[in-house]
């Protein structure tokens, strides 16, 4: 079996906590145009300082192939990237009391042998006095970040049985998937 993990690493987590009882002024991200996202990054302005979200694909095993995956981090460090962007800037003025992790494990199987072993961070829910903001890794490959301000957010992320039930694994293969919220 294999086993692939790219969920937000230690570091992401802890700045992602550190978070938790200062106020998030206001968050940066690109005009939205057709659809709620930013492509490949956002800035969360917090207490005076500044934390990114960041989404790159790297070449990983998908369940067998090479394919550009997205993989997301968490840091304070602002890549070239940002300088190229015309970000807008939007006001939050609302402390966070919690942050909460999407976590998904996703394992394939064949008949009743495990193949995969595949956990992702599939979205970040920032708790604030009275309402959600929401960054979600929409699909497997894309780099771009939706967002979402509102309540019960989690609803609001795409279903696990769009992955269980495509229609593109093998014959005699079969996929499980299985979400979880993990409170920093």
């Amino acid at each position: 079996m294999k086993t692939i993990d790219i969920r937000l690493n230690t570091d992401a987590r802890q700045i992602l906590g550190s978070c938790i009882g200062k106020s998030l002024s206001s968050m940066e991200h690109d005009e939205f145009f057709f659809t709620n996202s930013s492509s490949q990054a956002v800035r969360l302005n917090i207490d005076s300082k500044k934390i990114y979200i960041y989404s790159f694909t790297e070449q990983l095993d998908y369940f067998g192939s090479l394919e550009d995956v997205a993989v997301w981090s968490v840091e304070r460090v602002e890549l070239p990237i940002i300088q190229k962007k015309s970000f807008i800037e939007i006001p939050i003025l609302h402390a966070v009391t919690d942050v909460i992790l999407v976590q998904e494990n996703q394992s394939l199987f064949e008949q009743e042998t495990q193949l995969y072993d595949v956990w992702i961070t599939r979205g970040i829910i920032l708790e604030l006095d009275d309402l959600q903001i929401a960054f979600e890794k929409p699909i497997w490959f894309s780099e771009d970040i939706i967002i979402r301000r509102g309540y019960d957010l989690i609803e609001t992320f795409r279903p696990v049985d769009e992955i269980t039930n495509a229609n593109n694994w093998l014959e005699g293969t079969t996929m499980k998937c299985a979400r979880f919220l993990e409170k920093l």
